[in-house]
């Protein structure tokens, strides 16, 4: 029996429909489920962070960053969220009476009733003659980076970012197909920032301005005011603190994270070194030389021909050492490393005279003599929490730790303590 052309077109079709079927079916049986975690950012616009800056009421103490004294009054930054106001007129009963409300804000700096602050990507001005009614009389509008997290950042079109939603995407994919890559409108992965910086405490200061912690980026000398971003030094004119005027920036190297302004010098704390510049002339730093060291991120303070610095372990520089290093700045276009001292685990530093002061996280808050800094004797060990800033200044000094604020007296045999103000647990 013959089987007419037709008939075998239709059942050569039919054979191929039900392979393909059944291919389907088995490559559909075998399925593979990939979960992605992101982090969608969420935005502030424009023209809510420019109306933001208020003073409000007194606020607890929560994530507490930066500190700065301009007599009488403490500036404490909560981070991202603004400044608390105490004011310390009796450092051994100290009085939180405001809170200034600035978004994005990290840093801060103090010319005469002027504090300077930044807002996010903005440099702001801030009236605090009266701390508790203090007012913004002045915003230079984009000049610093926007924050990114591991290298991902927002959309800048949309506003500034305030916070980052977790959340968990799976996705359905046929053992078949390689691992999907995928694109989520708006969803970024995302790191920790640091917050890190440099600062300190000299014999000598301005009555016009006040004194740092060594966790600052922000510096004033000069009459001028210098702002660290990324890799750059933003300079600003403040002969009149009412009315900065922009000087433009200069290079300050990969990874600067701190500024202690000394003399007529500017030294630069990196992930890699102290970077030293000239700044005869205020307006034009230029660089003299830069000490590399072991990788780590650190501040840096300087007391007449030495500077010193602390590298820290657990952080994102990727290092595991945790050391005092003392620098000889006497030639500063030509440094040295005069010598390093182990630690358990150091952070911010400040020196008054020969006495030299070190938070070294949880092993409390370390004083030296270093009238001989290549031999330094420690005077005493005082337990505070986890310690993280200092001020140190003609008898006074600021501790910042975890737990809150503590202040103290000090002379070469020791350290009496005033007051302290706890952070409220969140």
């Amino acid at each position: 029996m013959t089987t007419s052309p037709l008939r075998s077109l239709q059942a050569i079709c039919l054979l191929s429909a039900l392979a393909l079927a059944f291919s389907s079916c088995v490559k559909d049986s075998c399925k593979q489920f990939y979960t992605y975690t992101l982090f969608k950012p969420v935005y502030m616009s424009y023209p809510d962070l420019r109306s933001a800056v208020k003073t409000t009421a007194a606020a607890d103490l929560q994530d507490v960053g930066k500190i700065y004294y301009k007599a009488p009054y403490i500036f404490v930054n909560e981070v991202n969220k603004g400044i608390h106001v105490i004011d310390n007129t009796d450092p051994s009963s100290p009085q939180n009476v405001a809170f200034i409300s600035i978004p994005g804000n990290l840093d801060l700096a103090v010319k005469d009733n002027v504090l300077y602050a930044d807002s996010y990507i903005d440099l702001v001005a801030i009236d605090i003659s009266d701390p508790l009614h203090a007012k913004e009389i002045w915003r230079d509008q984009g000049v610093f980076s926007q924050r990114t997290y591991n290298g991902w950042s927002a959309d800048p079109t949309k506003g500034i970012v305030t916070d980052w939603i977790q959340t968990d995407t799976t996705i359905e994919q046929s053992c078949s197909n390689p691992t999907p890559w995928l694109y989520f409108d708006n969803y970024y992965g995302v790191a920790s920032v640091s917050t890190s910086g440099g600062g300190g405490t000299t014999t000598t200061v301005n009555p016009g301005i006040g004194i740092a912690g060594s966790l600052s980026r922000f510096a004033i000398a000069s009459d001028h005011l210098y702002c660290l971003d990324v890799s750059q030094m933003n300079l600003y004119d403040v002969t009149n603190a009412t009315l900065p005027a922009s000087q433009g920036n200069v290079f300050a190297g990969w990874g600067v994270e701190t500024l202690f302004p000394y003399g007529d010098k500017l030294f630069a704390g990196t992930n890699t070194g102290v970077s030293i510049f000239d700044n005869s002339n205020p307006s034009s730093p230029s660089l003299l030389s830069t000490l590399s060291h072991i990788t780590g991120c650190d501040p840096v303070v300087v007391q007449g021909n030495y500077a010193y610095y602390t590298i820290h372990s657990g952080n994102f520089c990727g290092q595991s050492f945790n050391e005092l290093g003392i620098i000889d700045v006497s030639n500063p276009s030509s440094p040295y490393t005069l010598k390093t001292f182990s630690m358990t685990n150091p952070y911010g530093l400040g020196i008054d005279g020969n006495l030299l002061f070190i938070c070294d996280d949880v092993s409390g808050l370390k004083m030296y003599d270093a009238t001989d800094p290549s031999s330094l004797i420690l005077k005493q060990d005082y337990s505070a929490g986890t310690t993280r800033d200092v001020i140190a200044y003609s008898g006074w000094l600021l501790l910042v730790s975890v737990e809150g604020i503590y202040q103290f007296n000090y002379s070469a045999s020791g350290l009496t303590p005033l007051s302290f103000i706890p952070v409220s647990k969140q």
